[in-house]
């Protein structure tokens, strides 16, 4: 029972020692293990009336089974993150903080099917940033991408306080998308209305300038019409189309 609480206890160090950035972490953790592992030797040694001799070897082997265990979480941790970044860099947008295409890509296929094959409610707003062209050609591009940030974060606060399970999605260079799975459309146009103006109260600082942007925004949601989720993308899109076309700065439902 000693030896069996030792070891975990062993275990769970290793690990805690392996993966935190302390200062000297090896040195840390190899000292701690020793103490410990002397500590319940020596029990074992007075329960067991072992030899010192048996006891030196056994901390030895203790001792290179620490170093190998060490080297062993470290990869571990190592692997971790580096499946965290490649995770991060694949599913989500490094500029807006927001997901990104690939991302939406997943997840209107299993909503889309789902939502059919459940008989659910799922609506879509789409949107993109008005005249940003403009921004980027009179303030330059690093306007553009404050004016990105600035939007992506507006929306997405807007969105958390409305309904945390409600996802962002950065899709295209100004471009918008949210999905909302079990949402139908009168539900889903007044959260349009709140992105949209909470966007255009919203305020750019850059570079001594404050810039205000507007969006324009389509709206639909799921119909029986639709075959398959390029359908459903179409009709949104479309509507977005129709607001940009009649002078943005609206949002168009159907």
């Amino acid at each position: 029972m000693v030896l069996h609480g030792g070891f975990a206890l062993f275990y769970l160090e290793s690990h805690v020692q392996s993966v935190h950035m302390w200062r000297w972490p090896f040195t840390r953790y190899i000292s701690l293990a020793m103490v410990n592992a002397t500590i319940l030797w020596i029990v074992v040694k007075i329960r067991l009336n072992l030899a010192w001799t048996t006891v030196a070897e056994e901390l030895l082997n203790f001792a290179i089974l620490a170093v190998l265990m060490y080297g062993y979480f470290k990869i571990q941790d190592k692997d971790r993150r580096i499946k965290d970044r490649l995770f991060q860099s694949a599913n989500w947008d490094a500029l807006t903080n927001v997901q990104n295409y690939a991302a939406y890509d997943r997840a209107i296929g299993y909503e889309f099917y789902h939502s059919v094959g459940q008989h659910r409610n799922l609506s879509m707003i789409m949107f993109d940033i008005d005249h940003f062209k403009h921004v980027n050609d009179t303030y330059g591009h690093l306007a553009g991408d404050e004016v990105l940030k600035g939007v992506a974060k507006t929306a997405s606060t807007t969105l958390k306080q409305i309904d945390p399970k409600i996802i962002l999605y950065r899709t295209g260079g100004e471009e918008f998308n949210v999905l909302l799975p079990n949402y139908t459309m009168e539900q889903t146009q007044p959260i349009a209305q709140q992105i949209f103006d909470a966007v255009a109260q919203n305020e750019v600082e850059y570079n001594g300038q404050t810039l205000r942007v507007t969006l324009s925004i389509g709206v639909s949601g799921l119909t029986v019409q639709d075959r398959n989720p390029l359908d459903f993308y179409k009709r949104v899109d479309a509507n977005l189309y129709h607001s940009k076309k009649n002078g943005r700065m609206q949002i168009t439902t159907a």
